[in-house]
């Protein structure tokens, strides 16, 4: 079930190689969590982007497409340890845009974002083999209807 969730995640990132056992090994350790914690976060981006940390220093900025999260320093680490407490309130759009938009760590939120998204989406609807793309395509569309109401 998450070979082909990994494989695909991995090729967003412009990564053709299947994943690597310990990718995998991981993956399934991630979302058959039963709460997700920064710690969590962080042995996860370890295992798939050994150098990325998370970004609690100042200085620590990054750009993603053209716009700057929130700064680095002591910040992120509590902005994450807030998103995390309030995963119960979102549905997995919103826990996976949220998380991309903060940018915790130098490197390795896309794929951590998507396995935070399929975490939840493992609570929400009972699986996450649906298809990363095609699913988050039609939350993206509902989810920006509802704002248009």
């Amino acid at each position: 079930m998450s070979e082909s969730f990994v494989t695909e995640s991995n090729r967003i990132e412009g990564i053709d190689s299947p994943p690597t056992k310990a990718e995998l090994k991981e993956h399934d350790r991630f979302v058959n969590l039963q709460r997700v914690t920064l710690n969590d976060l962080k042995q996860f981006v370890s295992i798939y982007q050994p150098r990325a940390v998370i970004r609690d220093s100042v200085g620590m900025d990054v750009w993603v497409g053209g716009r700057m999260p929130p700064l680095g320093g002591p910040n992120i680490p509590k902005l994450t340890e807030e998103l995390l407490s309030t995963v119960d309130l979102k549905t997995p759009f919103e826990l996976h845009n949220e998380y991309e938009m903060l940018h915790p760590f130098i490197d390795g939120n896309g794929r951590s974002g998507r396995a935070l998204w399929a975490w939840k989406m493992l609570r929400t609807v009972g699986n996450h083999d649906l298809g990363f793309l095609h699913t988050y395509y039609y939350q993206s569309l509902e989810a920006w209807g509802e704002g248009l109401r």
